[in-house]
């Protein structure tokens, strides 16, 4: 019998921005989905938690970024699992250049370093669940953990279990889910997936120092349904929803035992993270 694999995943009521500048659409991609042939298990509101998306802006040539690699480790030794990273190489210092070979860019990437504007303050950045911190997104090292206690303060609305389904034959992955709203949760919801891979080698610059064989994690490689997702439109009978996307990877270097999914619940209406889960996978 195939293994379920549970997230649950916690949403929030978000007020509009105020005193800052509001991202720009469009927010919804065509829906690509595929059949939802998996039958769930029940839910048990009781293990819902929440937890926070924190999305680290970095590039292998970035003489600081390190030291973000480093805080970020320390986050997580502090939040534990309540904490889910997603790494995202994007801007002037992530581009191959010289021994710097590796190219970690996506296009998913890309288009948030853009809509967040993490130019304007440069890497290491981080943004923590799509929200504004202070009327800033892009936040420099010392505003990471405070943004992260305001985030973890808001409340629960929502749980996402998902079914991680991996044909190694075909060379396809294929995540179903199902969202479940909680506590008369009623605001439009969107779900975004991806793909993020740990473990990697590849030279990183670290202040003077090139260091070879640098471990790369939680590294954006793929969106299952594009930079931020579909919208949850049709409910089924019982209020919830059911969402499958597949993505191939048969052209892909990735090592698949090192990847993992996530799963980012946002408000369809502003994209701030209402809830987040990663979910690794063994093949």
């Amino acid at each position: 019998m195939k293994k379920i694999s549970l997230i649950v995943t916690l949403a929030i009521l978000l007020s509009a921005f105020v005193s800052c500048d509001k991202i720009e659409g469009p927010y919804i991609t065509p829906d690509d989905s595929v059949e939802t042939n998996v039958e769930f298990p029940d839910l048990d509101p009781s293990t819902v938690f929440r937890k926070v998306l924190i999305e680290e802006y970095t590039g292998t040539r970035c003489v600081n970024c390190p030291d973000g690699h480093r805080e970020l480790e320390a986050l997580h030794n502090r939040y534990s699992d309540t904490l889910v990273a997603i790494g995202i190489h994007a801007g002037t210092f992530a581009m191959p250049m010289g021994a710097f070979t590796t190219d970690f860019r996506t296009e998913e990437g890309n288009a948030l370093y853009q809509d967040y504007a993490v130019a304007q303050i440069g890497t290491p950045a981080a943004v923590v669940n799509r929200s504004p911190y202070n009327n800033t997104f892009a936040l420099n090292i010392s505003s990471w953990q405070p943004a992260i206690e305001q985030e973890k303060s808001k409340a629960c609305v929502a749980a996402v279990q998902l079914y991680i389904e991996l044909n190694p034959v075909d060379k396809t992955i294929t995540t179903h889910t199902k969202t479940t709203p909680l506590n008369g949760y009623e605001g439009n919801m969107q779900l975004a997936l991806y793909l993020i891979e740990d473990g990697i080698i590849a030279p990183q610059k670290d202040g003077e120092e090139t260091i070879d064989d640098y471990v790369h994690n939680h590294v954006l490689r793929a969106s299952f349904n594009g930079v931020y997702g579909t919208q949850l439109t049709t409910p089924e009978e019982d209020g919830t929803y059911l969402k499958s996307y597949q993505i191939d990877y048969s052209q892909k270097s990735w090592n698949i035992s090192n990847c993992s999914i996530v799963a980012v619940l946002m408000d369809a209406d502003t994209r701030e993270v209402l809830q987040v889960e990663q979910e690794k996978f063994i093949p």
